[in-house]
């Protein structure tokens, strides 16, 4: 008898907007996409401009669209600045200034990058946020299979918070490998969730802390562990609003099960994240071009800004058929 074990099939699914999202695929290997119309009239003004003593020579717009055209096409700094230089060669503005590789590191150190501002505007969103590992630098996969990992191996972790709806990134944290994912997403929402709709995690971030940064008046679907028990009032003090939720959920758990409460809650709809996720590590990779700590974290907002950008074009709309 046989002891393989049979894969289940697969869902199967197709596109309804193909021909919209074909052309929108087209469309992100456009060379001027990146390119605004207003950072180009800053660009023809520096020819114009008399520079001042201690007055840099770029600013930070033209620095961004530069770091943007390096990662979108996968760069580095001195293949960018060539790049653009032929660039602007074919668009009849050869006369225009390029940055040299050594301002476009230096500057990416402090670069602003202001990925979205819907969680700072207090707009009603129902968010996630997930962590994953980007490697800094070490062995390829293949040598850690045959000859085992070595401690010359260094990841970071990137915490990315999303709307849930539109599965556009809103904020950013890259941190060591060493920093729980429940106290990262206190400093991701700390001052800018009294207007989060819900709130949709795996187990990490079952915290107290969290809960409470959070709120009672967002709906928090985060599965308590399996030996999670309900949370009494001590002393006399009332239970904190923010632990009722949560009271309910393992109260509702231990009565039908964790499956029942994911499918009533809807938990599933995390797995966007996940999606996201994916988005990012086939089109940018899983590793880091940067080295430095600061250079790293302007890299990683730079691409999910490229991300959003990628969004906002179009995404497949997608049913099962099978």
């Amino acid at each position: 008898m046989s002891t393989q074990s049979i894969n289940p099939v697969k869902d199967k699914y197709k596109v309804r907007n193909w021909k919209e999202y074909n052309s929108n695929l087209c469309k992100r290997g456009s060379l001027t996409l990146f390119i605004d119309p207003k950072v180009l009239q800053e660009w023809d003004s520096l020819i114009r401009k008399k520079k001042e003593v201690g007055e840099q020579t770029y600013s930070d717009s033209i620095i961004r669209c530069c770091l943007l055209v390096k990662l979108n096409y996968g760069l580095r700094y001195r293949q960018s600045t060539g790049f653009l230089q032929s660039l602007f060669e074919l668009m009849g503005k050869s006369a225009l200034p390029i940055p040299d590789y050594t301002t476009l590191c230096r500057r990416q150190k402090e670069l602003p990058v202001a990925i979205e501002e819907r969680l700072k505007r207090g707009e009603n969103l129902v968010i996630g946020i997930d962590s994953t590992g980007l490697k800094v630098y070490g062995e390829g996969e293949w040598k850690v299979r045959k000859h085992g990992w070595s401690k010359h191996r260094t990841w970071r972790k990137l915490h990315i918070c999303i709307d849930l709806i539109t599965q556009e990134i809103l904020s950013v944290e890259l941190t060591g490998n060493n920093e729980d994912d429940a106290s990262v997403g206190i400093r991701m929402l700390k001052g800018e969730s009294s207007r989060i709709k819900g709130f949709k995690g795996d187990g990490a971030y079952d915290k107290f802390g969290f809960r409470e940064v959070l709120g009672h008046d967002t709906e928090q679907v985060i599965p308590p562990p399996q030996n999670a028990v309900v949370c009494l009032s001590k002393k006399k003090k009332p239970l904190p609003k923010h632990l009722i939720q949560r009271n309910e959920a393992v109260k509702y758990i231990q009565e039908h099960g964790s499956k029942k409460w994911k499918e009533k809650q809807g938990y599933h709809q995390r797995s966007l994240n996940e999606v996201v996720m994916f988005r990012y590590k086939t089109i940018f990779g899983g590793e880091l071009m940067a080295r430095t700590k600061e250079n790293q974290t302007t890299e990683v907002k730079l691409k999910c800004l490229l991300l959003n950008k990628f969004t906002r074009m179009g995404l497949p709309d997608s049913y099962k058929v099978s």
